[in-house]
């Protein structure tokens, strides 16, 4: 009746270490270095990361933030100079988590709302700058958004705007042709598909008529 009792408490000895293995390994969590989790356990919530950490199964609610840059690309944005030109931007802002807690309750919501100040935001600047500025200085116009964005952006968002990349313009026919009329220069290139533009005779025309495209320059 000894042996018997004895291997029963040492196999429940034997159960009992072999639960606490399970709950340890399956506990034991490691937290990369570029991210930090949030961590929510009975209404307490704490930054964890990097490194190693013991998470509660079924008590604690983990949110893993990315504290890398994380590039949001702001489609098509119809902005006008100030000189009254029509051209379609998009940029790129890359953004990253200063604030693991706040950043991790962004609603879309929240994120929507960023999206459209950026947008506005870029609006605004575009319209202080003549055309001829905005396509020759993209950094400094990137520059000049990602300033404004990062003194003005809402704090419950947790980010912090690292930069802002310029990376299309686009600008129609019709007024690149009235930036070479208005400037009184004879094109190096077809405003339409950008070829070299070739004098005949020894001497430039009234007009000029692109030989690849067909679009017609008046000078």
């Amino acid at each position: 009746m000894t042996a018997t009792l004895l291997f029963i408490l040492l196999c429940m000895l034997v159960l009992i270490m072999l639960t606490v293995v399970i709950f340890l390994s399956s506990s034991l969590k490691k937290v990369p270095e570029n991210e930090k989790w949030v961590v929510t356990r009975l209404g307490n919530t704490t930054i964890k990361g990097p490194g190693w950490f013991v998470q509660i199964p079924l008590i604690d609610q983990v949110k893993k933030v990315d504290i890398g840059e994380e590039p949001t690309k702001i489609q098509d944005q119809t902005c006008i100079t100030k000189d009254m030109a029509p051209i379609i931007i998009q940029m790129i802002i890359y953004s990253r988590a200063i604030e693991p807690i706040n950043y991790s309750s962004l609603t879309n919501r929240l994120r929507e709302d960023f999206i459209h100040f950026s947008s506005s935001t870029l609006k605004e600047i575009v319209s202080t700058h003549m055309l001829e500025e905005v396509l020759s200085a993209r950094d400094e116009l990137g520059s000049a958004v990602c300033d404004k964005l990062n003194s003005e952006i809402n704090p419950a968002l947790g980010m912090k705007i690292e930069k802002v990349k310029i990376i299309d313009i686009v600008v129609s026919k019709e007024v690149l042709a009235s930036m070479v009329v208005s400037k009184g220069n004879i094109p190096a290139e077809c405003p339409g598909c950008g070829a070299p533009i070739q004098a005949q005779d020894g001497k430039w025309k009234r007009q000029i008529k692109c030989e690849y495209c067909g679009f017609l320059i008046k000078l």
